[in-house]
């Protein structure tokens, strides 16, 4: 599991859109895909219903999220300046 694969599930939780996700996150779209991908594969479970519009989680993408939250803001604030 990488650190950007949680930025990515964060980023596309909160835009409801794979392009938007992409575009905030400065990759492409099939590569945040696929990122979003290994991070299913690693959960071991779908965290992002991809039908229709918005984007939705599924319900265990729901319970991923603040998990993904804490490990970003922890990561982050334990950033040595």
């Amino acid at each position: 599991m990488q650190l950007k694969w949680l930025e990515d599930f964060v980023a596309l939780a909160q835009e409801r859109s794979f392009t938007r996700a992409a575009e905030l996150r400065h990759v492409t779209h099939p590569a945040f895909g696929r990122r979003i991908r290994a991070l299913e594969a690693w959960a071991g479970t779908p965290l992002v219903e991809r039908e229709g519009s918005p984007v939705r989680l599924t319900p265990a993408g729901e319970g991923f999220l603040e998990s993904a939250k804490q490990i970003v803001r922890a990561l982050a604030q334990s950033q040595v300046e």
